[in-house]
């Protein structure tokens, strides 16, 4: 039961950052987001210490929480990672589909862009709009067929599991991330690694350029 109330203290927490009901540089007690949570110290606690291994949440001692600052080092490794092992995966998937056209996860990266193009109206969800954004990241990721690198995508070095980043002053606007997803499909479907590559570069740095 304690394990259950964890993740649900967690999934909270994700969706208050996702909602924006935590913000950059505010201090929050931890006393009162338990109340405003209606749930004990222990799951919120344990919620708390997961999104600080996870490098989301800063516990400041006697003050409360905040929403983790990201370092210029932290950054690099975000940029690092995401054009290190998706770039890779692009790559592969262009040579791949270039083979098969049946390709299932061709098939699954277009279904997704089709429901992102719907949510693309800021009206829409965040949490709706970036469960998508996320699925088609972990989808390159599962093209491979690798255990590994399925496992990648539960890793917090990914810019996809950092939701944040998209909710900066410097917001992104979904369209430029739909847009960048786009070009990186389309690279796939003509079996352009090359290209593709080049496409999963471009969106790290628009993620980078975010920050």
């Amino acid at each position: 039961m304690s394990f259950l109330l964890k993740d649900q203290a967690y999934d909270k927490f994700i969706k208050m950052i996702n909602d924006k009901e935590l913000i950059y540089g505010e201090i929050y007690s931890i006393n009162a987001l338990t109340a405003t949570m209606d749930m004990s110290k222990t799951p919120v606690r344990d919620a708390i210490q997961k999104l600080v291994d996870e490098k989301r949440i800063d516990i400041l001692p006697s003050r409360g929480i905040r929403l983790h600052q990201i370092t210029k080092e932290e950054l690099t490794q975000h940029y690092h990672f995401s054009c290190a092992i998706e770039g890779y995966c692009v790559a592969t998937l262009a040579k791949t589909y270039e083979k098969d056209k049946k390709n299932p996860s061709v098939k699954k990266l277009k279904k997704l862009m089709e429901q992102m193009k719907k949510m693309l109206d800021e009206q829409h969800d965040f949490d709706e709009y970036f469960a998508l954004d996320q699925k088609f990241h972990q989808e390159l990721l599962e093209s491979l067929g690798d255990p590994y690198f399925n496992s990648l995508q539960h890793s917090p070095m990914g810019f996809y599991n950092h939701p944040e980043i998209q909710l900066t002053d410097n917001k992104l606007s979904r369209k430029e991330v739909y847009d960048c997803h786009q070009k990186i499909l389309n690279a796939i479907c003509e079996g352009d690694s090359a290209g593709a590559y080049e496409a999963l570069l471009e969106h790290s740095d628009l993620m980078l350029k975010a920050f």
